[in-house]
């Protein structure tokens, strides 16, 4: 099963990233989020890929997003993705420099004014002057020097990789072919080529000399498919990494827990609503290691509204609600857990008055926003339903 899962993950030719593209995700007019700190949970790949997600469905926040973008891109090898957020940035303020044109007669209008009254002893055009300044004068220099720079460093290592892979094949033992396979794959996610990033981290495989080893390659696996949105690739590799785990005693246990946030972001990706409450609240938080792909209150709206959609009152009381070993996230995001114990108390008002509080933020989350509007359809069924049999009993 894992030599075939391989095969095939090596054969095709999906894109490198995908998952920030919802060209039915509605816009954000009102985000009501610090975007510094938002993109502060987030570190790499996830971090870009939030951002320009945001950038795309939010904009007022666009050029801000963009700006983070383009920073924290330069810590990377991925010159194309540069280019491509500083194109994105420079069509956006040109399209925000144009209604103002007007005003910037206006404001050379004002100016001359200004002369002339100066002249006669006059200076209360200067506030006005002042306040009639316009977003025009955004400058943006293109980074020519990091992009030589960088391509130039990156293509010297890359070579360095191969020849040192050559090497070792040649002259040392597995761990060192492995882990230089491991560099290369972080090399090519760090360069923006997901694709050949997982190829690399596959070709671990035979070099992989413990059961942590096998372990990391899956979870290596796992992360750069959830980075491109393959939802199946990540179900076939959790469930290869839980088969491989079983033959261990340390790892029976350990190893399902911790693939519990990775298997609900692909149930949820593929629509499987209840499966992925299951499994978003099968994650146990002192041992949470996604946090820099999905902050532990994301996954709380991430359970929180899966659970509210599909699971019937009493698993959401016993598995949601007052689930202790669930409760650190929901402390995260509380407004989340009122929602579920308003819904299951029947103050259905209150709950959807918090349902709306929360919409725009969950609309900007890049896994959640594709399906804010069928679970917000069913949870909405599910309150009408609750009512008229309320309305029965009485």
């Amino acid at each position: 099963m894992l030599s075939s899962s391989i095969t095939r993950v090596q054969t095709e030719d999906d894109d490198d990233v995908r998952p920030n593209v919802c060209t039915h995700c509605r816009l954000v007019r009102e985000p009501g989020i610090h975007l510094h700190s938002y993109a502060q949970r987030y570190t790499d790949i996830p971090r870009l890929i939030r951002l320009k997600f945001i950038a795309q469905v939010c904009p007022k926040l666009r050029v801000s997003a963009l700006e983070l973008a383009i920073d924290h891109v330069k810590t990377t090898y991925n010159v194309k993705l540069y280019e491509e957020l500083y194109n994105t940035l420079s069509l956006e303020v040109g399209r925000s420099v144009q209604p103002n044109q007007a005003e910037d007669k206006q404001h050379e209008e004002l100016a001359r004014e200004e002369e002339f009254e100066e002249a006669a002893g006059c200076s209360h055009t200067k506030h006005r002057l002042a306040t009639s300044a316009n977003s025009s004068n955004i400058s943006l220099t293109y980074d020519a020097y990091w992009v030589e720079d960088n391509t130039m460093e990156a293509t010297l290592l890359l070579q360095e990789l191969d020849a040192e892979l050559n090497f070792k094949k040649s002259n040392s033992g597995s761990t060192y072919v492995r882990r230089i396979l491991e560099e290369i794959g972080d090399y090519h996610v760090k360069s923006g080529n997901l694709q050949m990033a997982v190829k690399f981290y596959a070709r671990a495989r035979p070099y992989c000399t413990s059961s942590d080893n096998v372990i990391n390659m899956f979870r290596n696996l796992i992360r750069v498919s959830i980075y491109m949105a393959n939802w199946w690739h990540v179900l076939t590799y959790i469930d290869e990494a839980k088969q491989y785990a079983f033959g261990y005693e340390n790892l029976s246990q350990e190893v399902p827990n911790r693939l519990n946030c990775a298997a609900g972001l692909a149930n949820m990706g593929l629509k499987i609503y209840k499966t992925a409450a299951h499994c978003f609240l099968l994650t146990p938080f002192g041992r949470y290691d996604y946090d820099k792909i999905v902050a532990p209150e994301d996954l709380a709206y991430y359970a929180g509204l899966c659970a509210l959609a599909t699971l019937e009152l009493d698993m959401l009381q016993l598995g949601a609600i007052n689930a202790e070993p669930f409760k650190p996230f929901f402390d995260l995001a509380p407004k989340m857990w009122s929602i579920l114990a308003k819904f299951y108390e029947g103050n259905f008002d209150y709950c959807l008055m918090l349902l709306h509080e929360i919409e725009n933020y969950v609309r900007l989350d890049v896994y959640l926003a594709p399906h804010v509007d069928t679970l917000y359809s069913m949870i909405s069924v599910r309150i009408k339903e609750r009512r008229s049999l309320k309305l029965t009993k009485i």
